[in-house]
């Protein structure tokens, strides 16, 4: 196991590129150094020195940073000095590989056979819906309000008209 620490100067590389990606290569930059310095094949940023970096947002990365690294079966780990490098542990998987037992099975046939149900269940209620679904009838108004009603257009389309006056829109005289 190997400890080293390294002072890097970090604005010499982000000003390369655009104000919204500086943190971004900042980060790039120090796995970069990591990897040259340290002559492994892969590097691991702390979540500290992460968010050290990120501190001030994407414009704004510190212009130099102080790291410590150690080198583990050639992994590079690199973190703030000061603080421990925490390893995130592997995941330990939850099913076994292989043929599965037979509770797993008869639990996903009854899985199955549910959502079959709940299924024909859904489409028979739709079918329900359906038959039991009464169309309104539209009543036909008798012929006496038809001619009524073409009376009233008829007006409208003309105008009335007073007789002793003439006009139009007056309205007639009570008699």
């Amino acid at each position: 196991m190997e400890e080293k620490t390294f002072t890097i100067n970090l604005r010499r590389e982000f000003l390369k590129k655009p104000i919204y990606q500086r943190t971004k290569r900042a980060l790039t930059a120090v796995k970069e150094f990591s990897l040259k310095h340290f002559k492994t094949k892969e590097v691991r940023i702390g979540p500290k020195l992460n968010e050290k970096l990120w501190e001030k947002g994407n414009r704004k990365p510190p212009a130099k940073i102080k790291i410590k690294g150690i080198v583990e079966e050639d992994i590079a780990y690199v973190e703030l000095p000061g603080f421990n490098f925490e390893k995130t542990k592997p995941k330990e998987e939850t099913k076994t590989k292989g043929k599965p037992t037979k509770e797993e099975v008869k639990q996903e046939a009854k899985k199955e056979q549910e959502k079959e149900l709940n299924k024909e269940l859904a489409h028979e209620e739709e079918l329900k819906q359906k038959k039991e679904h009464h169309h309104e009838t539209i009543e036909v108004p008798h012929e006496d309000l038809k001619q009524i009603d073409k009376e009233k257009e008829s007006i409208s389309k003309k105008g009335r008209v007073v007789g002793s006056t003439g006009k139009k829109g007056a309205k007639e005289p009570k008699s």
